[in-house]
């Protein structure tokens, strides 16, 4: 990637503030001549992260910065925050990624409550998407909770700061025995302070999300950190069927494989929890959209006694109605999109319901 020039970049208003770093909604400068790279970016949506001055003399935080830099350049993948270059300039560093617009999945449960598991199915595929690729690199986020998961307008998930990140090819730069990231979203082998911990740790935190995004709560409710930490290392978690009714049992298995207090239980990588949601969407048939497919078709199938039939769709497209729904639900919540067009996932999701019950039925019979 290339060596940027913060002057050429004009900074707008504040996004986001961190513990070391803002980050400013910003913009190629007009009004001089600046570096090609520059140039290159003209016309993309950019967002520009600086160091904190107050920090910025920190030679630990200045390497976690520029470590966090590096591993962005690696990691270029649909589902990650795109990485445009970065530098130092006037002892202030800096680097230049992609903007999103859409919010995040915390922003979305705050305004809505919970996610309906179409769409949970559909976040879950992008982000262990994401974390495949990032741990196919050696990288472990170590962060990974709602409000760092970034929509776009268009509902695709983006996986952003990796601030904390720890990456495997390289010297760690957490002090042995350090506990890091955020308490409710922590694998027990974090919390205790492992050394030799793995990606699975972000499996942990993916199930986690997932029962957060279907539930409305955490997993865990500790009032404190201590209570919290307790509950990971020790506490049963409760079944996501437990609290939501309507969610598939596969989708249960899935999420209390997630967290599971050793390692070695929770599924192989982040690639079989993305082909668990791939099997879903394909036995629920979400891969194709109310719009496409005709609630009235859907509605006959379900009524004439047995489950949808499934539709010839790309592997991409296996969770396609849930990535609908959440277009729409972001849409609104940003005032994009009437409350009527928004109302059909109801339907929708009737549908789907009694598609589950005809399923179970049949199991049964």
């Amino acid at each position: 990637m290339p060596h940027l020039h913060l002057s050429d970049f004009k900074l707008g208003s504040v996004l986001g503030v961190g513990t070391v770093g803002t980050i400013y909604d910003g913009s190629v400068r007009e009004d001089i001549e600046v570096s090609p790279a520059a140039k290159a970016l003209i016309g993309e949506d950019l967002a520009i992260k600086k160091l904190h001055p107050a920090v910025s003399s920190d030679e630990l935080i200045q390497a976690r910065f520029r470590r966090e830099m590096l591993i962005l350049e690696r990691l270029q993948h649909p589902n990650i925050i795109g990485y445009f270059g970065g530098g130092s300039e006037d002892g202030q560093l800096f680097y230049v990624m992609e903007r999103v617009d859409g919010g995040t999945i915390k922003d979305l449960i705050e305004s809505t409550g919970r996610l309906v598991w179409p769409v949970v199915v559909d976040v879950s595929r992008q982000v262990s998407s994401a974390l495949q690729c990032a741990h196919n690199h050696g990288v472990i986020h170590r962060d990974l909770k709602p409000g760092n998961l970034f929509l776009t307008r268009d509902a695709q998930v983006k996986l952003g700061d990796f601030g904390i990140a720890r990456d495997q090819h390289s010297a760690d730069l957490t002090n042995q025995g350090l506990t890091v990231g955020t308490h409710a979203y922590m694998a027990p082998e974090q919390i205790v302070g492992e050394t030799s911990i793995s990606g699975k740790v972000d499996l942990y935190a993916l199930g986690c999300c997932m029962f957060e995004m279907l539930s409305g709560r955490k997993v865990f409710l500790g009032e404190n950190f201590a209570q919290l930490f307790e509950q990971h290392l020790h506490a049963v978690p409760p079944r996501i069927t437990t609290l939501v009714g309507d969610a598939p049992p596969e989708l249960d298995e899935i999420i209390n494989a997630c967290l599971a207090k050793r390692a070695e239980d929770r599924p192989f990588n982040a690639r079989a929890v993305q082909g668990a949601m791939l099997e879903i969407g394909e036995k629920y048939d979400l891969g194709t959209s109310p719009e496409e497919t005709g609630v009235g078709q859907l509605a006959a199938e379900v009524y004439r006694g047995g489950t949808p039939k499934p539709y010839d769709v790309a592997a991409e497209n296996v969770t396609e109605r849930g990535r609908r729904l959440l277009e729409q639900q972001i849409q609104a919540r940003l005032g994009g999109t009437p409350r009527e067009s928004v109302a059909g996932w109801k339907l929708v999701m009737l549908l789907l319901v009694l598609a589950l019950v005809v399923a179970v039925v049949a199991l049964a019979g």
